[in-house]
């Protein structure tokens, strides 16, 4: 791990991480899941960033959108997501 500078606190650090924007992904697991992936891959985060560099490499050039579905009228809207 790097030590990193008083002037960059920690947190920006590793939001901002090589100055590209970020996403984290949150995966809900059941525990005996996640201990079977743990065990057929111990470095399961990694596993899980290569496979997703594996797909976006392999739809080259093709940009796929996808159109959220209207939320039901008894739904409160809170908009789009603005990142």
């Amino acid at each position: 791990m790097q030590d990193t500078s008083a002037a960059d606190p920690y947190d920006q650090v590793m939001i901002n991480a090589e100055g590209a924007p970020t996403r984290t992904l949150t995966i809900v697991l059941p525990e005996s899941d996640w201990r079977a992936l743990r065990a057929a891959e111990p470095d399961a985060v990694a596993w899980l960033q290569e496979r997703i560099r594996e797909r976006l490499a392999s739809s080259g050039s093709e940009t796929k959108s996808y159109a959220a579905p209207a939320p039901p009228a008894s739904e409160s809207y809170w908009g789009e997501d603005e990142y």
